[in-house]
């Protein structure tokens, strides 16, 4: 009670760096405040790279569609500097067919005259002044009077757009004509227009986002004909008008039609009192997007639940479901009483929805178990089916649909742990909306606060459990663990499907035993067009792998996760490849960790120094675990993954190190940098072991014939195991180089 009322006295941040000291250790504490002091000057870095290279890229690109581009500028007292910056940015475009429309909504500072009469020559440019004050919604509406171009683009007077923003919008029109609505990246710069931070790199399309937050916002580009035709923009959602806007835009267009830009393009000022500083700053946004939400649930003809999430000043979406719909819950299982005999009873005590059924399906339990299944469906009313067979998922799920009298299937693990009574109405409501696929929850390590799973995203790594292994205390990026999101896939261990999308899609591939059938699954329904999501306000426990044990630490089944992955991606070749495989996941985020960070930090801008060393050196360590997260041999090496000395309290301070074996003795010593990998805490069940993540980066080339090697202190463990390499589409060592 004591600690409860000191931290309620203290700042957010006090509070946070408490709690990273108390649950993850002193090292990973020192590591996060260096890694965050540090943020800022790389993602300048990066930024100026990445872009340079961008630009001199475009320059070698010629547009045959050369549209109209119509930028919608509200302007009200606002500092001339500020608005001068704004128009410059304009100006400044490296794309040349624009019209940039001013509208002054009456402002009372003398200078906003001062600095548009400057430009009030300019061919380009049309300025209305606005006799009365009518807010930001009129005085958008003012300038979409005067747009001549056949797409507009939204700008505020105090931002600023980068040079090749429109010339990137001009490029999506060129390569997708019929495109009716772009949006792009973005970041934010200091009161003077300096310092980028924060950037927002989006998902593609992804329409449960958008009604959890306005996750497009800027830049955003619509077509002329289309905003008009709806009535522009209404007053009365100020603050808030263009999130009504983009709501009742998107209700007019097909999801074919809407194009993301996964390049930072604009710049939104962040100002004392702003919402680009904190939504709450302005109560009557909060109204505005209140309003904005449950008016598109009324057009939309949802009956829904409007949720306030105090903790990030939003509002969820809950969907109450048809009550006629019955769900069965498909339980594959066997040989594991308790775990199935703890899940069961969770789910008749706790459920608060009635219509529902349980399926039992038992791949072949030893007499002594079968019996007790038998005796515990009986005491639980659930529906047991025994069939012994070798173990496959996907055929246990399949089998257990066929029996299902339900419209919807909720394909369920007998690890999981019902803590929360609404938890299946929650589901269903989502469930039959017409463009959801698999619905998923949010799964917690049991008895604590530890995220297990909050959707699945594609990255290089493979498919990979968001955020797995971080604090549910606090908030994950854009409130990645409280708020509904759509994700390229959700866990089989919690994961409900309407009956007619399940076969539509054929339900689970039954080529696919044990690792990746839901991700294959997830993957179908969204080639059908359909949008994979998980409801954060659905948590359970999942004691994961209880039974089964994980993939990733036994040599056996991770040559089976990598033979089913390339199986995967042999199946669906829009998820693989460089850059983004996942559209719910920016090409921009790192690709070898689940936190949504900036992929500015990755391995190549990390270049470590050898130490001359022999062989006689080191010895053999089989105490070494380890798994490679991904190899680079181009222009130097890049590896990086994890490793830790198995029975060792000093993981988190021991710094993994690469070598390079000659034959004649001879061993380059490269120290790797460490890495916050919580997941991996979770994996191997070793509390506050944190820091066993690295990254070793060289812009030395490996002679031929030399060997790698990962070490601990003075052990090692040669990487010659095919088993060890995650991604296998890098580099694979192959013994008999």
């Amino acid at each position: 009670m004591l600690k409860k009322r000191i931290y309620d006295i203290l700042p957010h941040f006090v509070v946070r760096g408490l709690n990273i000291l108390y649950n993850e250790g002193l090292y990973t504490f020192i590591y996060k405040i260096r890694e965050h002091a540090k943020s800022g000057v790389a993602y300048e870095k990066w930024i100026t790279e990445k872009e340079e290279r961008e630009k001199r890229e475009n320059k070698a690109i010629s547009l045959s569609l050369r549209p109209l581009i119509s930028i919608l500028v509200p302007v009200y007292n606002v500092d001339e500097n500020i608005l001068r910056e704004c128009i410059e940015s304009v100006l400044g475009q490296i794309y040349d067919n624009w019209q940039l429309c001013i509208a002054d909504d009456c402002s009372t500072m003398p200078e906003v005259r001062k600095v548009l009469s400057e430009y009030e020559d300019c061919d380009r440019i049309d300025i209305c002044y606005r006799e009365k004050n009518g807010h930001i919604s009129a005085a958008t509406n003012s300038a979409l009077s005067l747009a001549k171009g056949e797409y507009i683009a939204l700008l505020d007077c105090d931002d600023i757009l980068a040079e090749d923003a429109l010339y990137e919008v001009a490029k999506v029109i060129n390569e997708s004509p019929d495109v009716e609505f772009i949006y792009t990246d973005e970041d934010k710069v200091d009161e003077n227009g300096k310092n980028r931070n924060t950037p927002h790199f989006k998902s593609d399309w992804a329409p449960d986002t958008l009604m959890s937050y306005m996750y497009t916002c800027h830049l955003s580009v619509y077509k002329t004909d289309i905003a008009r035709d709806m009535g522009g923009f209404r007053e009365g959602y100020e603050g808030a008008q263009d999130y009504d806007f983009v709501l009742r835009y998107t209700e007019m267009i097909k999801d074919t039609g809407i194009r993301h830009i996964p390049k930072v393009l604009y710049h939104w000022r962040v100002r004392k009192g702003s919402t680009s500083e904190d939504i709450s700053a302005k109560p009557y946004v909060m109204h505005s997007v209140y309003k904005a939400k449950s008016e598109a649930l009324t057009r939309r003809g949802l009956n829904a639940d409007m949720e306030l999430v105090e903790s990030v000043s939003q509002y969820n979406v809950n969907y109450i479901p048809d009550a006629e719909c019955m769900v069965s819950i498909i339980i594959p299982s066997k040989d594991n009483p308790d775990m199935l005999g703890k899940c069961l009873n969770s789910i008749r005590s706790k459920t608060l929805f009635s219509n529902y059924e349980i399926i039992v399906n038992d791949n072949g339990s030893n007499d002594a178990n079968r019996l007790i299944y038998e005796d515990m469906c009986k005491k639980y009313r659930c529906t047991y089916h025994y069939e012994s067979m070798e173990f496959n998922f996907s055929r246990m799920c399949n089998n257990g649909a066929n029996l299902a009298a339900g419209s919807y299937y909720l394909f369920l693990n007998d690890d999981i742990e019902v803590t929360d009574g609404e938890w299946l109405q929650r589901m269903l409501g989502q469930a039959q909306l017409p463009h959801t696929g698999a619905v998923g929850a949010k799964l917690l390590y049991p008895d604590s606060f530890l995220i297990q799973h909050t959707g699945v995203i594609n990255i290089l790594n493979g498919p990979s459990h968001a955020f797995c292994g971080y604090s549910d205390k606090d908030v994950c990026p854009f409130a990645r663990n409280l708020l509904t999101f759509n994700y390229s896939a959700v866990t089989a261990a919690c994961l409900m499907i309407s009956k007619d999308k399940f076969y539509e899609v054929g339900g689970f591939n039954e080529n696919m035993s044990v690792s990746y059938n839901d991700v294959d699954l997830c993957f179908s329904l969204i080639e059908k067009g359909y949008y994979n999501v998980v409801r954060n306000d659905v948590s359970l426990y999942h004691y994961e792998s209880f039974s089964r044990g994980y993939d990733s630490v036994d040599e056996h089944k991770m040559k089976r996760l990598i033979r089913e992955r390339e199986k995967l991606y042999d199946m669906h070749s829009a998820f693989t490849g460089n850059g983004s495989m996942d559209p719910f996941y920016n090409a921009n985020l790192v690709q070898n960790r689940v936190d949504f960070t900036c992929n500015y930090d990755n391995i190549g801008d990390y270049n470590s120094v050898y130490k001359e060393k022999r062989i006689s050196d080191y010895k053999i360590n089989d105490n070494i675990q380890y798994s490679i997260d991904r190899i680079s041999m181009d222009n130097g090496f890049c590896i990086s993954g994890w490793a830790y000395l198995k029975g060792s309290r000093l993981n988190n301070i021991r710094r993994a190190k690469i070598l390079v074996i000659y034959d004649d003795g001879r061993v380059h010593e490269f120290a790797a940098r460490k890495i916050y990998r919580p997941e991996i805490g979770c994996i191997v069940h070793k509390k506050r072991m944190y820091m066993i993540g690295f990254e070793c980066a060289s812009n030395m080339n490996i002679a031929e014939g030399a060997r790698l090697a990962i070490a601990i202190g003075s052990g090692y463990l040669l990487l010659d195991d095919y088993s060890k390499i995650m991604y296998s589409n890098y580099y694979r060592f192959n013994k008999e180089d």
